[in-house]
């Protein structure tokens, strides 16, 4: 489901006020080089006005930047983009020409001026003909998905330009079944939801891939939160639920990553992560071994594999007393500086 945002040119919406300024917000699409092969195709439609090939092309790629726009905004908690300004710009370089379109704007939180009024997104009961051949193309891309055929790069890039999210679900399964057995691309069909799919999750509703990736990060830790990093979706409260069940490696693994935006209700079940990792139990212990030359310590590693009292990480397993790799205790060193660092910022904000 799309985001209910209300985007807007001028610095004013009609009829509603301005609660609260977020942040200035951007986006970018670019349009590959085939534009350049479909307007030959139809050269002589464009030198006698216009292209509708073109057109059309345009007139997808400013609702895709529309469409990211109000996502980012979603994700910023706010309902509305004002002052929003519209770039076409063309790139060239090495014989190849692309199209970007560029999208920005400040987001909002709007409120309506009168308590029983009631705003309404235009045409919410409408349906135009390229939605509905979108829906359509999704349906077919989920049949192929159904009956386990290979996407192409146009599937691909159909999806990318069309939200994606009524098959995300089946198009997750199929990239864990994909890479069951490795996380590297081998194949030309891993390649390419290598490639592709975690673009898609980015423009998903973090909550939204959160939910998704979070109950299957059983089934492959490493790609799932690979995909959690890459999307940046970290949830606070689902690591947290993960950390409380016992489950921290896995809970560990999903610190590596950041969420879309932060906000100051984050900061609770963020510090609540860190005296959970903190608060472990000691797996390892140290004890004292007799030999002919007299008794010596050691450090038992909940593997029970002997090392030097002093060590700090066994030498054959690599986990330290709380059983803990090398890795994640780097990834949670890193993760303890990101919640001082988001506190800090926060603090700032709050009394500016």
């Amino acid at each position: 489901m799309k985001p209910y945002v209300i985007i807007s040119t001028t610095e004013t919406i009609e009829g509603m006020e301005i609660e609260k300024y977020y942040d200035l917000i951007s986006t970018n699409v670019v349009l590959g080089t085939n534009i350049l092969s479909d307007i030959g195709a139809s050269f002589s439609d464009l030198l006698g006005g216009t292209s509708n090939i073109y057109q059309n092309k345009l007139g997808k790629i400013y609702k895709l930047a529309l469409d990211k726009l109000k996502l980012k905004a979603s994700n910023l908690r706010a309902n509305g983009v004002v002052g929003v300004r519209v770039d076409f710009d063309e790139i060239s370089g090495g014989g190849k020409s692309m199209f970007m379109i560029s999208v920005s704007g400040m987001a909002v939180r709007l409120s309506t001026l009168k308590k029983d009024s009631k705003i309404k997104e235009d045409g919410a009961d409408t349906v135009l003909p390229d939605d509905l051949d979108a829906i359509v193309n999704k349906l077919k891309i989920l049949a192929k998905v159904k009956r386990n055929d290979s996407l192409t790069d146009q599937d691909w890039e159909f999806l990318l330009e069309n939200s994606a999210s009524e098959i995300i679900e089946e198009l997750l399964q199929r990239y864990l079944a994909a890479f069951k057995d490795s996380p590297s691309p081998v194949n030309e069909n891993q390649k390419l939801q290598r490639k592709y799919f975690p673009h898609l999750l980015r423009q998903i509703n973090e909550d939204v891939v959160s939910k998704l990736l979070y109950p299957k990060i059983n089934e492959n830790p490493l790609v799932i939160s690979t995909l959690l990093s890459e999307s940046e979706s970290f949830s606070p409260d689902l690591t947290l639920e993960l950390l409380e069940s016992g489950n921290f490696h896995n809970g560990i693994a999903t610190l590596k990553a950041y969420k879309r935006s932060y906000t100051s209700e984050d900061i609770d079940p963020m510090a609540s992560i860190v005296k959970q990792i903190e608060s472990l139990p000691i797996t390892g212990k140290v004890e004292v071994v007799k030999g002919l030359l007299g008794s010596k310590e050691t450090y038992v590693c909940e593997e029970k594999h002997h090392n030097v009292a002093s060590a700090s990480y066994c030498n054959e397993c690599g986990r330290n007393k709380q059983g803990l790799i090398r890795e994640e205790v780097e990834r949670f060193e890193e993760y303890k500086l990101r919640v001082e660092g988001l506190r800090m910022l926060l603090q700032l904000k709050g009394s500016s």
